[in-house]
């Protein structure tokens, strides 16, 4: 059940991410203690806060108490209306549009901060990159897969990477932990952080090695062809 549910049914105190989303929510401390007594009276069996109880209880003026009822009103934090009752006019307050507001903020946390369906976490990604490691190495040490959690972790280094640095120690015979560390460090030394940049840098050796050898068989050429004009 949200925050804004709670309140609806009357069965909530402050939650405690209100005052750790404050400064996101309310223009400041005056207008966030003022919406406190509002919600105190629309929550609770005490009735009418009037403004002048609010201003007694605070130590401000009732006309410093109105501004910030006015400016939670036009902030979107709270609905006051006043209506007519006997003769006399009363306000009626709403204190729920704030925690309308911190539910939306709770909801974006989630988004922003949970895993992707279908994409794996953290902790999956490093089991199947310790299932990778040891095909490759044999079985790890914890000191490597100490390693390995910090390379992930703590060095937000990029999975993909790691398999390409793994890809590049097999490839030259090189089946140890040391070595596939020692190409990470290289490779973010030239600035290589994702797996396409590894690729990228792949192609341009392949293709300077082929330049090479053009060259190579060029010279190779030129040279028979100088032993045969010498010949005639």
């Amino acid at each position: 059940m949200s925050f804004f549910e709670q309140y609806r049914s009357g069965n909530l105190v402050l939650p405690n991410a209100l005052f750790f989303h404050f400064k996101e929510i309310f223009p400041s401390a005056d207008d966030f203690l003022v919406w406190q007594f509002l919600y105190l009276q629309t929550t609770t069996q005490i009735g009418e806060v009037a403004s002048s109880q609010i201003a007694q209880a605070t130590g401000k003026t009732p006309t410093e108490v109105n501004k910030s009822i006015t400016t939670l009103t036009e902030a979107g934090l709270l609905d006051a209306t006043t209506i007519k009752v006997n003769n006399e006019i009363e306000m009626v307050v709403d204190a729920s549009p704030a925690l309308a507001i911190l539910d939306k903020l709770m909801s974006k946390e989630k988004t922003v901060s949970g895993p992707v369906v279908g994409q794996p976490t953290n902790t999956q990604l490093i089991k199947q990159l310790t299932d990778e490691l040891e095909q490759a190495l044999g079985i790890l040490n914890p000191m490597v897969i100490e390693d390995l959690n910090k390379e992930i972790q703590e060095e937000h280094t990029d999975p993909e990477l790691i398999r390409e640095a793994l890809r590049e120690a097999v490839f030259n015979q090189k089946t140890n932990w040391n070595y596939v560390k020692g190409v990470l460090r290289n490779w973010k030394l030239s600035g290589i952080t994702t797996k396409l940049q590894v690729e990228q840098r792949r192609l341009e050796h392949q293709g300077k090695k082929q330049a090479h050898q053009v060259s190579e068989d060029f010279k190779t050429g030129m040279d028979a062809a100088r032993q045969l004009w010498g010949g005639q």
